[in-house]
């Protein structure tokens, strides 16, 4: 193998992919995967549960491939200067010659006869959708992630097609989001659950730009290709909760406001907001005016209040900070509109303009 390539693409190609190499890992998943043929170079990290498979261009003289140290090789092709650089395996060594008019480095590698190799799709439903959109609407609804490894289906996304839309779910017993959207036209429904890493990948990959991408959903298998990136996942096996059997039809209290404002409030409150009940805040509805209040035996009590469009009965309620502020950093633009069943029941958080978001966050019960 011989090529010569941009040495802003080699590194842009290796950031992307080293990612999801693990360090616990040994042998051929904890390496990366080079395959040089005919103007382009494929640099693919696959750890058998979440694959990245990066095309660039490539002045290919000697097509080849190798598996080299994944992290080693990001580490190595950062510290060279801007330019070319050459890539070279030497006749019958398994070693990767990296170069450069200057410099040079040298990393010991293996085959790739047993690398694994990328898994086929049979898909059942292939679809295209605007990258900005995709990304936008996983943004919006990870925050609601679960992170408890005992209901290992809830650390996944839902997504679900019906009569050409896309829903997008997360839940994780104290926050819930659901967004949808009418985009997609896909040859089946579907109903899969991507876990919350490849999500997150997906939301660091993807541009705020309108170019599709293309997805195709097989029956353990996504993929999403997009730019010269092609990412693979498996899907989690197991059955999503229904979260509209948790969706309420009647409110006591609905209140409308500016996110911002409340924002800032939590984080005032939570400077003392440390102890006993670690990060409760307390908020009451009257009168045409929001309450926000704290205090902690050791640290102190805060209170602020402000005007708000409230409509319905008084309130008072607890929330844990974090819950909180996440449903309301949810909000893209303008007004959050928060319905309320009671003190103790679910609050639903709907964005003004936007009626296909919605997010739920569970208050606090003190005992």
């Amino acid at each position: 193998m011989r090529l010569v390539l941009s040495s802003a693409d080699l590194v842009y190609a290796a950031n992307t992919v080293g990612r999801i190499i693990s360090g616990k890992v040994t042998g051929p998943s904890s390496g990366i995967r080079l395959t040089a043929e005919e103007n382009r170079l494929a640099i693919t990290a696959n750890d058998q549960e979440l694959a990245i498979d990066c095309n660039i261009a490539a002045e290919v003289a000697e097509s080849g491939s190798i598996v080299v140290p994944g992290r080693l090789f990001g580490e190595a092709v950062r510290r060279f200067p801007a330019g070319d650089i050459e890539l070279h395996i030497p006749e019958g060594r398994q070693v990767l010659s990296i170069s450069s008019v200057s410099t040079s480095i040298d990393l010991l590698g293996m085959s790739s006869v047993n690398f694994p190799e990328l898994p086929d799709i049979e898909d059942y439903s292939r679809f295209q959708i605007s990258g900005a959109l995709l990304k936008g609407m996983m943004r919006q609804v990870s925050f609601a992630l679960s992170h408890d490894d005992m209901r290992p289906i809830l650390t996944g996304m839902l997504w679900e097609s019906k009569a050409g839309s896309l829903r997008m779910v997360a839940a994780d017993g104290f926050k819930v989001a659901s967004r949808k959207e009418e985009v997609v036209s896909a040859e089946e429904e579907f109903r899969v659950v991507l876990p919350g890493r490849t999500t997150n990948e997906l939301i660091r990959l993807l541009d705020d730009e309108e170019e599709n991408a293309e997805v195709a959903l097989g029956r353990n298998h996504v993929m999403v290709k997009f730019r010269e990136l092609t990412l693979i996942s498996r899907l989690l096996e197991g059955n999503y909760i229904n979260v509209d059997q948790y969706l309420p039809s009647k409110f006591v209290t609905e209140a409308v406001f500016k996110p911002k404002v409340l924002l800032e409030a939590l984080e005032r409150a939570a400077v003392v907001a440390k102890d006993g009940h670690s990060g409760t805040v307390r908020i009451n509805f009257k009168e045409g005016v929001m309450a926000v209040s704290a205090q902690s035996a050791e640290y102190g009590s805060h209170f602020e209040e402000w005007p708000v469009e409230i409509t319905g009965e008084r309130l008072e309620i607890l929330f844990n900070i974090k819950v909180l502020s996440e449903v309301l950093k949810s909000v893209e633009a303008g007004d959050i509109h928060l319905k309320f069943t009671g003190s103790l029941g679910p609050c639903i958080g709907v964005c003004a303009g936007q009626a296909n978001y919605w997010s739920l966050a569970m208050p606090v019960r003190l005992s």
